[in-house]
């Protein structure tokens, strides 16, 4: 999927659950759940948002897990939009003060791999690269030793994140400096037969008054969700979480895309907003009063108080979007009104971004190994 994100010279990560289907919705020995800690930074790590250009009341940024290499534990970016686990680390050639990284002298464990690089190029300009190598690295108490991951010796440094796990679907593969491609396992892959079942869930209520997040694995909890969950199949032959999305509803009033043959969205931690066709964010907008793009932002009063409600096509199944509508200040007019950013944003290529602002909404199961996702109403 080029358009969401290039790898030129490689580690290509992508996720796959060799996974039974029986799904239980407790935890279980060997399960685990994740705390979400988010960013005071505004993406400077290389996803695309508005939040460069937003300066939000709530706490917007980067989902973050407490990632160990070796014995250094870092905040690391948890990506379902992305493909590979990778760390700013000791090799960088710039500066690193103040900045989150992974100190490669420290570590009696990494052992690099002669002759593999990795380079990574973000649809926002950032990018990540550097040499491939393996160590220690551990997530939920779970330890994986001789984990594949890039040490990056350039890219965009950052004072909150330190890289990216990528949770992707399929197999990752690495490049040597010959050009040959050799498999090779994700952390995601090591850690599925300590799971009881290889799959993980994402609850990420956010805003005012949210409970906490978190991801959990090897199990689904039920007081994360409201209903039944519903399952959606996914679109093969991609890395991404992707699936059919051809309608939506608008103040309950339905309406097909028209605007794109595709008809595709994909779910995506690692972007911010909810980045929809320009039909469909027009159709919503036309709602807000006082709602206006500026350039390709839609912005609105920031005294708004009322929206329309949105329902999204997920595969069939219908999902709300009901939280993080107003994505905080924005700028002021000359006569002092006060603007703010939406959460809902226009995406121009063939597949929508269903990220954070959709997930703020609903709780969604990835299982890859079912070629599934699925989802349900947040308990909030």
């Amino acid at each position: 999927m080029p358009q969401i994100r290039l790898l030129l010279v490689t580690l290509l990560h992508l996720l796959y659950f060799a996974a039974a289907l029986a799904i239980e919705e407790r935890a279980t020995p060997g399960s685990f759940s994740l705390p979400i800690s988010r960013a005071s930074e505004k993406y400077q790590a290389g996803k695309r948002s508005i939040t460069s250009s937003v300066s939000g009341t709530h706490a917007h940024g980067d989902i973050l897990v407490d990632i160990t290499f070796g014995s250094q534990t870092l905040p690391i970016l948890f990506d379902t939009g992305s493909t590979l686990l990778w760390v700013t680390s000791t090799y960088y050639t710039g500066s690193l003060s103040g900045d989150f990284y992974y100190n490669i002298s420290a570590s009696t464990t990494w052992a690099q791999i002669p002759g593999y690089t990795y380079s990574i190029h973000y649809v926002s300009g950032s990018n990540s690269t550097g040499v491939v190598g393996t160590d220690n690295v551990s997530m939920g108490g779970i330890t994986v030793p001789g984990t594949v991951l890039g040490a990056a010796n350039s890219g965009t440094p950052s004072t909150a994140v330190a890289g990216f796990i990528g949770m992707p679907r399929g197999s990752m593969s690495v490049k040597n400096s010959a050009g040959t491609t050799i498999n090779k396992n994700t952390f995601m892959q090591n850690i599925a037969s300590s799971l009881p079942t290889p799959i993980f869930a994402v609850y990420l209520p956010w805003g005012s008054g949210a409970a906490a997040s978190s991801i959990d694995f090897g199990y689904i909890d039920s007081s994360k969700y409201t209903g039944t969950l519903s399952t959606v199949p996914l679109i093969s032959g991609t890395f991404a979480w992707a699936f059919t999305s051809t309608s939506y509803y608008v103040n309950g009033v339905k309406h097909s895309v028209t605007s794109t043959t595709n008809g595709k969205a994909i779910i995506d931690t690692g972007t911010t907003v909810l980045r929809v066709y320009p039909e469909i964010a027009s159709t919503f907008y036309a709602g807000v009063t006082g709602a206006y793009q500026d350039g390709t932002i839609w912005v609105f009063p920031c005294s708004t108080t009322t929206f329309p409600s949105l329902t999204l096509d997920v595969g069939g199944v219908q999902a709300p979007v009901s939280y993080e509508i107003n994505f905080g200040f924005y700028t002021t007019l000359p006569n002092g009104t006060r603007i703010c950013g939406g959460g809902i944003q226009v995406e121009t290529s063939s597949e929508m971004i269903f990220g954070e602002v959709f997930l703020a909404s609903n709780y969604v199961v990835f299982n890859d190994a079912a070629s599934t996702i699925q989802i349900a109403n947040i308990v909030f």
